[in-house]
């Protein structure tokens, strides 16, 4: 459900290619939930990583997908949304920023509504 929600605040964006990243590598599989891609180059530039739990700001080593899939794009740094705690943690090279989902939400609908009042283009 919290995806949903994400996935909601983003949907007003014109010129805006996300995707959904799920592989199977022999037997394991992986996923990350929001990716942004590159129109010019179809390349991932950025990926967000959305949970309804604190779990991973205090195991970030428990996001093997995630870590797995920035190490395969060379992407240095994701998002991930917690419940209610914040901070940025590096693993293995990998800058996670976490933040609440609701103040993620929050800012990419606050982010498009200030853009549509200026007349501005999104993205």
């Amino acid at each position: 459900m919290v995806e949903t929600a994400i996935y909601s605040q983003w949907m007003y964006r014109e010129k805006l290619n996300l995707k959904y990243a799920s592989w199977r590598l022999g037997r394991s599989t992986g996923e990350v939930d929001v990716v942004l891609v590159d129109t010019k180059f179809f390349k991932p530039n950025r990926c967000v990583e959305v949970k309804w739990s604190n779990r991973y700001f205090s195991n970030p080593k428990e996001l093997g997908s995630l870590r797995h899939f920035c190490e395969q794009n060379k992407l240095t740094a994701a998002l991930v949304t917690t419940i209610d705690k914040e901070g940025v943690l590096e693993v293995g090279g990998i800058r996670l920023t976490f933040l609440p989902a609701a103040v993620y939400a929050y800012n990419i609908g606050f982010v498009r509504f200030e853009a549509t009042a200026l007349g501005a283009e999104l993205l």
